[in-house]
């Protein structure tokens, strides 16, 4: 009887092995894809919640979260789509696209940037929110991801004299407006870098 019994536990134990091995998992480009569609469930219900808001100051709530939320799906777009083809206003694979076009729906841009070679969220939702509530308890983290352009989904900065300057300005008056801000102190070393680059830049061109 114990010989038996123990070819039975061997037989059992190969087919659980063997199980293991051909129960293919769902790929990881195919899980992440799974995970966008959630996603896009988020951003629909964060819109709809800006729809259905009763003041203005819901409604910049809502926007600020519907930006936050399209920054996430931009990253993980990254994660689900690392390789791109751009043709015309063609983005390869298909799936990607759609699903880019899809989250911009709800009201912030998600587009892939070709300079940067990346998906991101582009900062609508934060500009809305100072539209709505200008002096609101987040005014400065939507004015450094909006106007300050740090959530910009694709950025052209150069380093000229001009953007230099513009930088340096709109950095002080991020400060001034915002001393105690938790953007301040990144405020702060890009102020710095940016004044001694503009003075690099003018003493190179004398």
């Amino acid at each position: 009887m114990k010989p038996v019994c123990t070819l039975v536990s061997s037989i059992a134990l190969i087919l659980s092995a063997f199980a293991l091995q051909t129960s293919s998992p769902v790929p990881a480009p195919n899980r992440t894809a799974a995970q966008l569609k959630t996603e896009l469930r988020t951003l629909a219900a964060v819109a709809e919640r800006i729809a259905q808001a009763p003041t203005n100051e819901e409604k910049a709530r809502g926007w600020l979260e519907l930006n936050r939320q399209a920054k996430k799906f931009g990253d993980e777009m990254n994660v689900a789509f690392p390789h791109i083809t751009v043709k015309g206003d063609k983005i390869f694979p298909p799936q990607a696209q759609q699903l880019a076009q899809a989250a911009t729906s709800y009201g912030v841009r998600v587009d892939f940037c070709e300079m940067g070679g990346n998906w991101a969220a582009d900062n609508q939702g934060y500009l809305k929110y100072l539209e709505l509530w200008p002096a609101g308890p987040e005014a400065d983290e939507a004015t450094w991801m909006g106007p300050m352009g740090n959530a910009s989904f694709c950025g052209d900065f150069e380093g000229s004299v001009e953007e230099l300057k513009e930088t340096i300005a709109l950095h002080n008056q991020f400060l001034e407006r915002f001393p105690n801000s938790r953007f301040a102190a990144q405020a702060k070393e890009e102020l710095t870098q940016s004044q001694e680059q503009l003075a690099q830049t003018l003493k190179s061109a004398h």
